[in-house]
């Protein structure tokens, strides 16, 4: 069995590599990466304060006050997120004005809430452990099993820290979900972009009223008398 198992998976190897043409691009994988999921309203101004400071930047390179435009999606998140920008821009020594004129930079605020396929895979992470000084592991990613989590769970216990709980934190719980929030921010003057940026994040499905109307609605017609 040995002496088979090369030449079989040289054999997938050759038929793998011998396709040269095909009707559609073979479908490959993104780099793992990681996007950060909204589950509270702190998190909603951790971002309004984010994108503070980058309009700030922009800001300086002009000095002018700026504007910013009331949200034109009506949801609890477009409302508060744009309280929240104008707070944090207040907060950070930048001069707003409620009304809009020509000496002013425009801050444009615009969300788009997108829904994917429902049955989206659920990453798995993996985990490495790199030994440092004093002796000292630390660990990189994790993707947990029984096995994993008893192996490192005797490393935790004689470290007397909590590895397990130390990296579950890092990532959100459950699995990928349907909805993700985009938001764009722009600054311009005088129809000329100064600063721009697009962000995505993920959303609990549960909270996609907060971000979106996103149903159909139906309306029954009764007759009159």
């Amino acid at each position: 069995m040995k002496k088979i198992l090369p030449v079989v998976l040289a054999a997938m190897t050759l038929a793998a590599c011998s396709t040269q043409y095909s009707e559609t691009p073979l479908a490959g994988n993104f780099a793992t990466s990681k996007q950060n999921k909204l589950q509270a309203s702190s998190h909603w101004l951790l971002i309004a304060k984010d994108v503070a400071e980058q309009i700030k930047l922009g800001t300086d390179k002009v000095g002018a006050p700026v504007y910013v435009t009331p949200p034109a999606q009506n949801s609890k998140f477009s409302q508060i997120f744009y309280d929240q920008v104008i707070t944090s821009l207040v907060n950070q020594g930048v001069t707003v004005r409620r009304v809009h004129d020509v000496t002013v930079q425009v801050v444009d605020i615009d969300t788009h809430l997108v829904r994917f396929s429902a049955d989206r895979t659920q990453n798995r992470r993996f985990t490495s452990m790199t030994a440092l000084a004093g002796g000292i592991a630390a660990l990189y990613g994790v993707n947990w099993t029984a096995g994993t989590k008893a192996a490192v769970g005797g490393l935790a216990a004689s470290a007397s820290y909590d590895w397990l709980s130390w990296v579950d934190q890092e990532y959100a719980k459950g699995r990928t979900p349907s909805y993700e929030l985009i938001v764009t921010t722009s600054l311009t003057k005088n129809a000329q972009y100064l600063a721009r940026r697009t962000d995505a994040y993920y959303i609990n499905d549960d909270d996609a009223s907060l971000y979106n109307k996103d149903k159909d609605y139906s309306f029954k017609v009764v007759g009159g008398q």
